[in-house]
């Protein structure tokens, strides 16, 4: 049949594609995490079990109006919300203690600290600290 494609060219070319597309989606996503692991291993040390997930910069929707932002989220086993300020101040404090040495934070204008508490079929709960880095110092 003319301008047919033989079957293993096809199975080839899928395996090369996948491959392809696997080590673009590594090296995007060791570049977006590298700045952020150490301390990523840091808080995962002093809380461990809590998921840490870092990220930093600014939301992409409305760039001139949000400030450049170290976002920390951490998963802890109580409900946050209903957390007194003097239960939840022992996490803020390291963390923002632990964000000093192992980020340069005078690219960032605040950090944002979430305390994520997960309930098995129930919704996801949350708080959002926010700090500037300039009272930080």
């Amino acid at each position: 049949m003319a301008g047919s494609i033989e079957g293993r060219k096809v199975v080839l070319g899928m395996f090369g594609f996948a491959i392809l597309m696997t080590a673009a989606l590594w090296i995007y996503w060791e570049a977006y995490t590298r700045p952020f692991r150490p301390l990523q291993y840091a808080i995962n040390e002093a809380f461990p079990g809590s998921s840490p997930r870092v990220i930093g910069g600014e939301h992409k929707s409305h760039k001139d109006e949000n400030p450049s932002t170290l976002r920390i989220v951490i998963r802890v086993d109580f409900n946050p919300q209903e957390a007194t300020d003097a239960e939840v101040e022992p996490y803020t404090s390291r963390l923002l203690e632990l964000a000093r040495e192992h980020v340069d934070l005078s690219g960032y204008e605040q950090v944002e600290v979430h305390l994520v508490h997960r309930v098995p079929e129930a919704e996801t709960v949350q708080r959002k600290f926010v700090f500037s880095t300039a009272e930080m110092d």
